[in-house]
């Protein structure tokens, strides 16, 4: 099973007052793990794997993406 390193673009929310001159920032993120399953819409990348389950999966829209590269071989 590969394991990845993605860096990929989050939506932010915010739960407080801000000031409508308040500039706005990418919310860049990477995130390293196992790729358990992909399709052509999302990759899921998990925390840790057993021979047939995963735990602490995180689907990522591909559209968010901006790399994904192999850590390892």
């Amino acid at each position: 099973m590969k394991i990845v390193r993605v860096t990929w673009h989050d939506a932010l929310a915010v739960a407080m007052w801000c000031k409508h001159s308040e500039p706005m920032a990418a919310q860049v993120c990477v995130t390293v793990g196992f790729l358990v399953a992909e399709d052509a819409a999302h990759v899921m990348i998990a925390a840790t794997v057993s021979e047939d389950e995963y735990i602490a999966g995180q689907q990522i829209p591909r559209a968010m993406i901006q790399a994904m590269d192999e850590i390892g071989g």
